[in-house]
């Protein structure tokens, strides 16, 4: 059985991804074939049900629905396309290829398409579907998502500056702060500096300061 991960033994994860920031759609006409790309926010594989259901419905009419999904980041990253009734790899692929040119996760991109009667071939459709989405993710336009760990930190008032320096040096910030009779600070540190940053607490403060997992994060 595979280990859960526990604090200090999280899958490599980075300090940042792509997404799209809203929904983008953006229609091309080729040969009389109209083609509707569509690209939307996923948090997760339900979300992608749902929103696939939903295209569908709304385009009921329409011969393909077709689509590409990418969720997740670095090792738990998933995948996945969908041809729905067109020649292997002339559909699902090129949205797929579409998402990976814009660098983005937790994001659906589908495209909808009404038969006009002219068959595109192959090469056709591959372009035609790839243009599509393209076009969808670009409407649709990036955000970036930052990731990170949450800690809690007790210390003293005369900490306050030493532990500031270091938390820019990392790249982290203070989200919360209690004053009491000493300070307990929440703060927030990007996956790749977090240890390096705990090494240095501890050296800076000789081993009296130590970061808590924020349990309510």
């Amino acid at each position: 059985m595979t280990p859960k991960p526990t604090p200090d033994r999280q899958p490599d994860l980075p300090d940042s991804y792509l997404t799209c920031r809203d929904e983008g759609r953006a229609e091309i006409k080729i040969q009389r074939s109209r083609f509707l790309g569509i690209c939307r926010p996923a948090g997760g594989r339900d979300a992608v049900d749902t929103a696939l259901e939903e295209i569908r419905r709304e385009h009921h009419d329409a011969r393909h629905v077709c689509s590409a999904w990418r969720i997740g980041v670095g090792t738990l990253a998933a995948e996945k396309r969908n041809d729905d009734g067109e020649p292997s790899g002339s559909a699902g692929e090129p949205i797929m290829g579409a998402i990976r040119r814009a660098g983005m996760t937790d994001v659906l991109v589908a495209v909808v398409r009404w038969f006009g009667g002219v068959k595109l071939g192959t090469g056709g459709l591959g372009r035609a579907y790839g243009q599509a989405a393209d076009l969808a993710i670009a409407e649709a336009g990036p955000r970036e998502v930052l990731l990170g760990r949450r800690f809690v930190l007790a210390l003293p008032y005369a900490a306050q500056k030493t532990v500031t320096l270091l938390l820019s040096q990392h790249g982290g910030r203070v989200n919360d702060q209690e004053y009491a009779e000493e300070v307990t600070w929440r703060i927030w540190l990007p996956h790749s500096t977090w240890r390096a940053f705990q090494a240095a607490l501890t050296e800076a403060s000789q081993g009296t300061l130590a970061l808590e997992p924020d349990v309510d994060q």
